[in-house]
């Protein structure tokens, strides 16, 4: 008795399969018989036929990528039967749906067919114009086939874009981590400009003693000339960091961080803002959001005007206060306005606010001061004018406490004793001991003494490429984007002027410690180092 045929779900199941895999999947018939097990409904003899022939004509030399092997698929039912102990109709069957299979791919085949296998009668076969030579070999498109041409494309096209961009990316050369120093090289602030460039070279100096993490790399620093004209600038800048070797920007003038933070941004390279001046405002972009690439090392007016009113008030103890500011200077304003709004939230009375212009005399303001019945007298940004402010408070009888921002070491020699009793709170200054360290090493690198005016500007720069120097050593890889990620995170990490944590909100120093100077007998004594407590 005839066994039953092999259902025809087989067929569309093996053409999903072959859609998938395509036709070699026939040479692994383990693999095939899991997907046939997995995908139809089929009798487990139905599958175990078809793998266990297909097993038998990979063992003869039959291979269904071949398509020379289409046109022996008959000859191995005789084998069939003799050595595996198929049934004729089993051996018929399985044959039968080989055969079928091979002309599916190969659009045809030279495959004999048993005699009751497929009759050809009137209506069963279509007439082909110009005899079967002309009938045309077509081949099935595979969605599945054509969807995984797709998401190759894709995916070359994206590793071209990757490596494309690995191209463009900045990367060290050799064994050296490349710093640019931008600053005006020439014209009249070349001077302090070179200053800064030698303190920023001692640090790389101290640093390549003492050995990066990186053991393999060095640190390098690149001066370049900055032009005073914005435009300039901007073309200066963007020609040295074509230079893809280039790391890490150090600017060290702040009336160029308008121009550059933008363009650290385009570059995608960090920028380090290293200037003594404190700067106007946050590093904020015209959404007021911080520049991504831009940080800076030196707090801005609005902090320090909040330092000088919190030492008045919660140090000094003074509840009525007198303000003495130049509305010519940018900076000497803008410290006044924060000061000012900071005293009145720490409780103080504002007794009167005057201001002065450069050249002017002081003596009718002090005598004003003395009369409002001010217990302390504040000079914002005051630290150059105080040598003329001094000594005429003192001839007009003003004698409360006066708190000066940005003393100097000149002041002695142009104010005398008229400075005594005063206090005075820097950002940076060269009476710290930890500073003085570091200018002894400076002098004995160089031979020549930084002179006392220049130290703030020599200790930024020094400080600045010591922190770019931490970065390097806690980032994976060298992409501007990870080195930005790196300087952002910056918590406590403790510098030669002072410790430093970086604000996420601006991308500038959060609460950081001021210097604190006691002025006794005319002559600065540095007291300490002090930071606004949070509460």
């Amino acid at each position: 008795m005839r066994s039953e045929a092999m259902p025809d779900d087989i067929r569309a199941v093996l053409t999903e399969i072959i859609d998938s895999y395509g036709i070699k999947i026939l040479e692994d018939p383990d693999r095939l018989a899991q997907f046939l097990e997995d995908r139809s409904s089929l009798r487990p003899e139905d599958t175990f036929h078809l793998t266990f022939a297909l097993r038998f004509l990979l063992k003869c030399g039959w291979r269904p990528s071949r398509r020379e092997y289409a046109k022996h698929g008959a000859d191995y039912r005789p084998a069939l039967v003799s050595q595996l102990g198929f049934t004729e109709e089993q051996a018929d069957d399985v044959m039968r749906l080989v055969g079928w299979l091979m002309e599916m791919e190969y659009g045809g085949s030279d495959v004999e067919e048993h005699d009751k296998a497929v009759v050809a009668v009137p209506g069963n076969l279509k007439k082909i114009s110009g005899g079967v030579a002309n009938r045309p070999r077509t081949m099935r498109i595979r969605t599945k086939s054509l969807y995984n041409g797709i998401i190759l494309i894709a995916s070359l096209l994206v590793l071209v874009a990757l490596f494309f961009q690995i191209g463009n990316q900045r990367t060290p050369s050799g064994d050296e981590l490349r710093i640019a120093f931008f600053a005006p090289m020439s014209g009249p602030a070349a001077r302090l400009s070179h200053v800064q460039l030698k303190a920023a070279q001692l640090a790389v100096e101290r640093v390549n003693v003492r050995g990066l993490s990186r053991g393999e790399y060095k640190l390098k620093v690149i001066g370049f000339d900055l032009p005073s004209d914005p435009k300039a600038a901007e073309k200066a800048v963007a020609e040295a960091m074509s230079d893809r070797s280039i790391l890490v920007m150090v600017l060290g003038r702040a009336d160029a961080v308008k121009t550059l933070a933008p363009l650290a941004d385009r570059l995608e390279a960090p920028l380090v803002v290293a200037a003594p001046e404190p700067l106007d405002g946050a590093l904020l972009d015209e959404s007021s959001m911080p520049y991504l690439y831009s940080f800076s090392l030196v707090s801005d007016a609005a902090s320090r005007g909040k330092a000088l009113a919190y030492f008045a008030t919660q140090a000094l103890h003074k509840n009525k206060i007198a303000f003495y500011y130049n509305p010519d200077d940018e900076a000497s304003a803008s410290i006044y306005k924060s000061a000012r709004k900071w005293a009145a939230g720490f409780g103080a009375e504002v007794a009167a606010e005057l201001t002065y212009r450069r050249g002017g005399g002081h003596y009718a303001a002090m005598r004003a001061f003395a009369e409002s019945g001010a217990d302390l007298l504040i000079l914002p940004g005051g630290g150059a004018a105080a040598a003329e402010i001094m000594p005429q408070r003192a001839a007009a009888g003003f004698g409360a406490l006066v708190l000066g921002d940005g003393y100097t070491e000149k002041l002695p020699e142009q104010a005398g004793l008229s400075l005594r009793g005063s206090w005075w709170v820097n950002e940076v200054t060269a009476l710290d001991p930890q500073i003085s360290s570091v200018m002894r090493e400076y002098r004995s690198l160089y031979n020549e003494e930084c002179q006392p005016g220049d130290v703030a500007a020599a200790i930024l720069s020094y400080d600045a490429v010591m922190w770019i120097a931490s970065a390097f050593q806690s980032t994976p890889g060298f992409r501007g984007e990870a080195i930005r990620h790196t300087l952002l995170a910056t918590r406590n990490l403790p510098l030669t002027h002072a410790t430093l944590t970086i604000d996420p909100r601006t991308h500038m120093p959060l609460n950081k410690s001021s210097a604190l100077i006691y002025c006794a007998d005319g002559k600065g004594i540095f007291q300490r180092r002090f930071t606004m407590r949070r509460n």
